[in-house]
């Protein structure tokens, strides 16, 4: 598994898990989530996680990773889940 794949797992469970997460996007630098029930989100480990940069609330949860880390991070999200 590479590092990518780790870290979405991790941000997966702080999230809330697979079912928390309706839908994922991202930008140039941001993950762009919308979540079924925002209070699943562990804030404080998720803030704490390395590659995290910030988390902003918008019109959607954001998480800013960066832009070397967002495309590839993304990918690996999508991909955990897409998994049965």
């Amino acid at each position: 598994m590479d590092k990518y794949a780790r870290t979405a797992a991790v941000l997966r469970d702080l999230l809330g898990g697979t079912d928390n997460i309706a839908s994922l996007a991202h930008c140039v630098t941001r993950l762009r989530l919308t979540l079924t029930d925002r209070t699943r989100v562990d804030d404080t480990a998720l803030r704490d996680h390395p590659a995290v940069l910030g988390v902003l609330e918008r019109d959607a949860f954001q998480i800013v990773v960066g832009p070397a880390a967002v495309a590839p991070l993304s990918a690996a999200l999508a991909r955990l889940l897409a998994a049965p």
